[in-house]
């Protein structure tokens, strides 16, 4: 599929802010405990978490790290809170996670090297977008949904394998009609993305920070402290490096949490925040400030 095509799922209103009102105090993780302990993984690296309101649950990934033999295959496991840890879609390659505007999920697929929608009802996949100017996209590795239905995706080369190469390094915006346009081309490798709670501030790992009008297109890109593999944001707008760190809006860090490779705020009112890797590890770090997922 090349870089157009329908906007995503149902086309209904989008869902109500995960964020009450503030103020919010400073950010600080209360408890953290492992989950999954026991569960059979079939491959050897977690990331990309995100939670779905509709499932009352988190998702995340489970692959094959740096296309060995290039086996590009991978998981998505479902981990209810209080419950336990399944495999929800098997054999699907996919990195990153994001909830899309109608509450199903978004993917960044190395396999298909595609971004990708999974219903959550009868766990159809969709590829929406694979191609960028009759170029393939590389390894597709995290992504966010915008309010307007834009996806915001980075594109690094990390799971390309021994296919031929594709596009190259960049970070995408995939608008509504899903149409592709690049946001940053070319320099290190683009990782974990974020969004504002208002949704005016675009996050990306080794590309910095954008500012995105109400129709999601990006503008005036500078630097901001975004030194970590995937990134999160709670509902005061302070930003969770996946190392540990919190900063807040003006780049100054603030806090800390334990750690891992990638994360995603969910549950009931939005302060267990899942962290995973690095390898298998998972766990949920109940915060006093709520999050996006």
């Amino acid at each position: 599929m090349g870089g157009a095509g329908g906007s995503v799922g149902s086309g209904g209103a989008p869902p109500a802010t995960a964020c009450p009102e503030g103020p919010f105090p400073a950010p600080e993780a209360v408890t953290s405990t492992a989950i999954c302990e026991g569960f059979r993984y079939n491959y050897g690296y977690n990331e990309g978490p995100t939670w779905i309101a509709a499932q009352n649950a988190f998702f995340f990934t489970n692959f094959v790290q740096h296309a060995a033999g290039n086996n590009f295959t991978g998981d998505i496991i479902k981990y209810t809170p209080g419950g336990g840890c399944e495999v929800f879609i098997s054999d699907v390659g996919a990195n990153g996670l994001a909830a899309s505007i109608d509450g199903n999920l978004l993917g960044a697929s190395h396999k298909t090297r595609s971004i990708s929608s999974f219903d959550v009802a009868t766990k159809q996949v969709t590829i929406l977008s694979d191609m960028y100017m009759n170029r393939l996209l590389d390894s597709p590795n995290d992504l966010i949904a915008h309010k307007s239905g834009t996806i915001y995706f980075t594109n690094p080369t990390y799971e390309v394998g021994n296919r031929p190469p594709g596009v190259g390094r960049a970070v995408f915006r995939r608008d509504p009609e899903g149409v592709l346009s690049i946001i940053k081309q070319g320099g290190d490798q683009p990782n974990g993305i974020a969004l504002s709670p208002d949704q005016t501030r675009l996050y990306v790992v080794n590309a910095g920070l954008y500012d995105v009008d109400a129709a999601g297109v990006t503008s005036n890109q500078r630097d901001f402290p975004l030194n970590a593999d995937g990134i999160g944001v709670d509902c005061d707008g302070n930003v969770y490096l996946s190392g540990g760190t919190i900063v807040n809006p003006e780049g100054q860090t603030i806090g800390d949490f334990p750690g891992g490779t990638n994360l995603a705020f969910g549950g009931a009112d939005g302060k267990t925040l899942l962290v995973v890797g690095g390898g298998t590890k998972a766990r949920v770090v109940q915060m006093n400030v709520p999050g996006l997922p």
